[in-house]
């Protein structure tokens, strides 16, 4: 019986570290990785969107895009009523289901924050679009651990297919180039945000994979990644993320804003619309070739730029990460 309960002691302890033991997430892949898995480099777990092709649901066709509906610019104007605001979110993880879909999680718990009654994988199922040009097309698998992801252009046309779908009185709109505090008077009103970061919420690392939109050339980077922003309090300097991989987090304001400008500002929102939605073929499978619609957008898009060459270098000073799990 000494023995047995000897035994009993040395072996509870390691089932006890098994169980609390995290599951690593995967990390982003790049579209290169994405589109020829093969040459993934293992000891990164990170493809880029050419190598992402080769696990892509589909593979897309040329894409023409017609003109975007625009919103006054003058809806930001207006100042902030409130020091402070919280839309009502609730956790909502990508692991197991979806290991490189924080876009359509995201995009999931910001839907269900306005009521909606979604599953975790119906995005990535039936409305997400795949293909090789990250503006427009989620590129690689959002299933797989080489998956390396989509941009708003696409993933507001994929929201707006859904709402569509749902005839909803609701609309997807294209936030790119907005300042980043004046994200704030959407939460204010209630619009859940989307905006793309990093994993790790540090100084992104870009490479030299661009995507053009509107004659502007925007990079893939490393531990891509996009979360749902979800409260922000201007007193504590600080704001709420719901992040497919932590859970709902506080981060510094500052910290957060430096990594959303490093990424060239990407952000799309969801707001009640008073004009039709844009008409978009109708989704019926999972592998969707690349539909050719715009997406809304209430900001004018950047002026046209020539390629550029080099991958820009960017710095900002930044402060530390404040209430974040590891």
């Amino acid at each position: 019986m000494k023995r047995i309960a000897a035994l009993l002691l040395a072996v509870i302890p390691l089932l006890f570290a098994a169980c609390g033991e995290k599951k690593p997430a995967a990390r982003k892949a790049s579209p290169d990785s994405a589109l020829h898995p093969a040459s993934l480099d293992s000891t990164m777990n990170q493809a880029s969107p050419d190598q992402a092709l080769g696990s892509s649901k589909d593979s897309a066709q040329a894409n023409k895009h017609k003109p975007e509906k625009k919103i006054d610019k003058k809806y930001f104007l207006t100042p902030l009523r409130n020091r402070s605001a919280q839309i009502d979110t609730e956790e909502l993880m990508q692991n197991p289901e979806l290991p490189t879909g924080c876009e359509s999680v995201a995009l999931t718990s910001a839907f269900r924050s306005l009521g909606f009654e979604i599953e975790k994988t119906e995005i990535a199922d039936e409305y997400l679009t795949y293909g090789e040009d990250m503006m427009w097309s989620y590129v690689g698998d959002p299933e797989e651990i080489d998956g390396a992801g989509i941009y708003p252009p696409g993933l507001t046309n994929c929201a707006n297919d859904y709402l569509k779908a749902k005839k909803s009185k609701y609309a997807a709109y294209n936030t790119m180039g907005t300042n980043f505090e004046d994200l704030f008077k959407l939460i204010e009103n209630g619009c859940p945000v989307l905006i793309w970061t990093t994993m790790d919420y540090e100084e992104p690392i870009l490479s030299d994979v661009a995507f053009d939109y509107n004659g502007k050339y925007f990079y893939w980077y490393e531990l891509e990644h996009c979360v749902m922003l979800c409260g922000y309090d201007l007193d504590e300097e600080t704001v709420t993320i719901n992040d497919p991989l932590e859970g709902i987090i506080t981060i510094d304001l500052e910290q957060m804003k430096c990594v959303y400008d490093d990424i060239d500002r990407l952000s799309m929102t969801i707001m009640e619309n008073t004009e039709d939605l844009p008409t978009t073929a109708p989704v019926t499978k999972k592998k969707q070739m690349l539909n050719t619609q715009p997406q809304q957008s209430l900001i004018q898009q950047p002026q046209t730029q020539q390629p550029q060459t080099q991958q820009p270098q960017t710095q900002h000073s930044r402060t530390q990460r404040s209430g974040t799990q590891q």
